[in-house]
């Protein structure tokens, strides 16, 4: 359903919490961030900010009998109270219908860079919509002014308004939701229509008066459980479905229908149940052929981790094997497990994820007695409350032994693609492809969003503890919602130990978004990241093993070869000009065979075989 912003407001006037209700809301607030919250100190000094001692002065004047203060400004200081934390992680979301909404308008906003002046132009339109009153305002056109207000600072404007954690990432969501914004997260726009000036295709001054409109937010899928760590941004991913809906239903469709969408010519047909998550081409560039696989999100489908990683897998194997670029921008994050197992699936070497830390309170050592899950932090939850440390012991989510399930899938030379929208489990996936070297980041704006949390949220606390009634979480009135970073995580290799959270990953390399980057397709972005992929190496390692354990080799980029039979070195070959068939000497009846292909004295590819009820096989999906 979709009505006008002066209709949805007028029907919906802020009212419904009585006085218990906001200070029950405030409760739960204040004993979040007191006892849970994992980055309080850090926000605190870096930030020079107080917000426990805001939320008690709320409590305070809650306390206080007489008049209370009109509800619209509870909730206008508790979203500023929440967002001076600078954390997408951790927010206040209002209570129904609010949080269930967005305004909008009939098409999205895309930025550039031209003669060093940032310019925004109309980006895709509302699919199905009516005709605008001028047929000129269309995809392409340059947009000069909001309202009289010239549209760069418009933008900066609404920016403000964002509880990013740098610069960059506050302007990016700015554009990013400049026509789609959530009224969970904040206030409603100020105008109930917009005069829009723009240049048409002939340059000519036109303008346009376009209505708010307000449509129901598109259903995130529901992931909440503790045993699956989420890192994403929270109002960004209950937006991006929506989007999806307004501007590209056909993606939300295939989910339903089981029926995949036609990729095009150049296109890999993703599976149905991930069509909002994946997309894969081929791409030509500077010469070369090679593969574009763009991750929208970490998002999990029915199949769970699983599911995700082979379908990763998969599209790896359809794509061309000289050069890939995999594509993370605007991606809000989702399952951990997913991005970091994605990321062993790009490289040779044992992926060394990221390590995560509760801040050490009673609360949160009562929180990990309680659930088996999280075992694994609470010898060092009980030493740093003797000792006096912040924080538990740094363990990491993704454990080696699944790690060790995946199989390298892509052995070409691999070009990372970032922008400042990428966010927590995105992050986490720039940062162990920096960490882990797996090849250059490039990067259209300076940093990524700088998201590095596990994220909860109440529904976690009510729905996952037992004995609830033991703990001091209450449901919020109302649909009203809090979410927060219940464990920071750090970086690793030769970023160990810094913070990912405001710092984010900087990438190796930048390109400035062009005008022809968003008419054609990113033509620009491709070209220089095919300039990226022309230094790496292209690399095979196609290896047949045969029932009397005869190995033959079919390799480029790669000059000797160790083969470990069941966990034990056996024979080193060397591989230059292709050898012919060689027999594994003493290898029994083994139950694997790993073959570990170097260039000098770096491991660059790895197969393995695994016995199965059939022989030998070698292992090509998770």
């Amino acid at each position: 359903m979709t009505e006008t912003l002066p209709d949805f407001l007028k029907a919906n006037e802020i009212g419904r919490l009585t006085l218990d209700d906001r200070r029950l809301i405030v409760r739960q607030a204040l004993l979040i961030l007191e006892q849970n919250y994992a980055l309080l100190p850090f926000k605190a000094a870096r930030y020079g900010i107080n917000p426990v001692q805001r939320l008690r002065l709320m409590q305070a004047r809650l306390g206080r009998p007489g008049d209370q203060e009109p509800e619209w400004r509870f909730h206008a200081e508790l979203v500023d109270i929440f967002n001076s934390l600078r954390d997408l992680h951790t927010r206040y979301v209002l209570p129904r219908p609010f949080s269930d909404a967005v305004a909008r308008l009939p098409f999205l906003l895309r930025e550039f860079t031209e003669d060093g002046r940032r310019r925004y132009l109309v980006g895709r339109r509302i699919a199905n919509e009516p005709e605008l009153p001028h047929e000129s305002f269309r995809f392409g056109v340059e947009i000069t002014h909001w309202s009289g207000v010239p549209i760069e600072r418009a933008v900066e404007r609404h920016a403000e308004r964002f509880p990013g954690a740098n610069p960059e990432a506050r302007h990016a969501r700015a554009v990013e939701r400049f026509t789609v914004r959530s009224l969970g997260f904040g206030p409603p726009p100020d105008e109930d229509w917009v005069t829009v000036r723009y240049l048409d295709q002939d340059n000519k001054p036109q303008s346009v008066n376009l209505i708010w409109d307000v449509s129901s937010i598109v259903p995130e899928p529901a992931q909440l459980g503790m045993e699956t760590p989420l890192a994403y941004d929270v109002e960004g991913m209950r937006i991006t479905r929506t989007r999806t809906q307004l501007f590209a239903p056909e993606f939300l469709a295939a989910e339903e229908s089981g029926e995949p969408v036609d990729p095009g010519p150049e296109g890999v047909t993703v599976s149905p149940e991930l069509a909002t998550v994946f997309e894969a081409r081929r791409v030509t560039a500077q010469g070369r052929v090679f593969g574009h696989l763009r991750i929208r999100s970490f998002s999990l489908p029915a199949t769970g981790i699983e599911g995700f990683v082979r379908e990763f897998i998969r599209l790896l194997g359809e794509l061309p094997q000289d050069g890939l670029v995999v594509d993370i921008r605007g991606n809000p994050g989702g399952a951990i497990l997913a991005s970091e197992l994605c990321l062993q699936a790009l490289t040779a070497t044992a992926i060394e994820p990221e390590p995560a830390q509760f801040a050490a309170t009673l609360l949160n050592l009562r929180i990990c007695r309680a659930n088996d899950i999280m075992a694994a932090w609470l010898p060092s939850m009980g030493q740093a409350l003797e000792t006096g440390a912040a924080y538990s012991a740094a363990i990491p989510f993704t454990p080696p032994e699944l790690l060790a399930e995946v199989p390298q899938s892509y052995f070409g030379p691999v070009v990372l693609l970032t922008d400042a929208r990428c966010y927590s489990a995105a992050d986490i996936f720039a940062a162990g492809f920096q960490d882990n070297s797996i090849g250059p980041i490039l990067g259209v704006d300076g940093n990524t969003g700088a998201g590095g949390g596990n994220v909860w949220r109440t529904a976690n606390l009510l729905g996952s503890l037992p004995a609830a009634d033991d703990f001091p979480f209450r449901p919020l009135p109302s649909g009203a919602d809090l979410s927060f970073v219940i464990r920071r995580l750090l970086r690793v290799g030769p970023n160990a130990g810094t913070p990912l959270e405001d710092y984010g990953v900087i990438p190796d390399e930048r390109h400035i978004t062009t005008r022809k980057d968003i008419t054609n397709n990113d033509t620009d972005l491709m070209t220089a990241a095919a300039t990226l992929l022309g230094k790496g190496v292209p690399r095979r390692l196609d290896v047949e093993l045969s029932d009397d354990l005869t190995v033959t080799f079919t390799v480029l980029g790669i000059d000797r070869a160790d083969v470990i039979v069941d966990g034990r070195p056996r024979t080193t070959i060397d591989l230059g000009g292709n050898p012919a068939p060689l027999p594994i000497p003493d290898a029994g009846t083994p139950r694997t065979v790993r073959i570990e292909g170097y260039d000098g004295q770096a491991l660059v590819a790895v197969r393995t075989f695994v016995r199965t009820a059939a022989g030998l096989k070698l292992r090509t999906t998770f």
